[in-house]
Parts: structure tokens; sequence; C-alpha cells
């Protein structure tokens, strides 16, 4: 068999999806405790392409993190859960909506290139029912 070999970093590059807004759907969702002892959720989230592709990928909501929590709240549907100042990862499960996606690199090359979470797209909120015209000069 002839074939073209691919090196270490092709084959991880492969499993890879680029930089992008992507869909997403909540696996599991659980509660646990940072390296530095601060609470968090940790998620598991299908990411999907527009070609139907799915990667699970790995993602977690801090407190310190402030912006992305609520982005992830609104995204899910959770905002009353968050204005009450406590959610829980299994709130999460089975929520969908849109996400932005990136490559992480490790910077002391230890572990592989992998995705990761930048933010969760919140729905753009217009104002319902009025029309806005344009005077004509």
């Amino acid at each position: 068999m002839n074939f073209k070999p691919l090196t270490k970093e092709d084959v991880i590059a492969s499993q890879l999806f680029p930089k992008g807004r992507y869909s997403f759907e909540i696996v599991d969702g659980c509660d646990k405790e940072s390296r530095a002892g601060n609470a968090m959720i940790e998620l598991e989230v299908k990411v999907t392409d527009a070609k139907g592709s799915s990667r699970i990928v790995k993602d977690y909501l801090l407190e310190q993190w402030p912006v992305k929590l609520r982005h992830a709240a609104e995204a899910c549907g959770l905002v009353d859960q968050y204005d009450s100042g406590e959610l829980v990862g299994a709130d999460f499960i089975g929520k969908t909506g849109k996400l932005k996606l990136n490559i992480e690199k490790d910077k002391h090359k230890k572990f592989p290139d992998k995705n990761a979470v930048v933010d969760y797209v919140v729905k753009e909120q217009g104002v319902a029912g009025i029309k806005f015209l344009r005077r004509r000069a």
C-alpha cells in the first residue's frame, strides 16, 4: 500500500477544528474545585461544525472569568440562576447554542495543541415590536 505519511503534528492538527464559531451542546456538567482551590463548573461540550462533524471539548467556568460565565449562562438560558448567584454544572446539561472556539497551544510544549472555548455567543436582543422609520429629506 502506498500512502502519504503524516507527521505527529499533522495528525494532531487534523483532529482540531479551526478557530471560529460553532454550534454546541452541553453533554455533561459537574462542580469541581480548580487547582487554586476555587469553585468551578467543568463542562463537556460537544462542538459541531457546518459539515456535521463533532468533537468533545472540556470547558471551565469560574467566577474569576465573569464575562465568560455570564455569557455561558445567557447562551444556555440560565440567566435567572445566574442572577440568583447560584449555578451548578448539571444546570447546563442538554443546553445548546453557539460558541467561539480557538486553538490553544501549550506554552511549555509538553502537551499537543487543543481546541478551547473562548466565549459563548449571546443572541443579540433588539427592540421588539418597534419599527424605525427613515425620514426622507
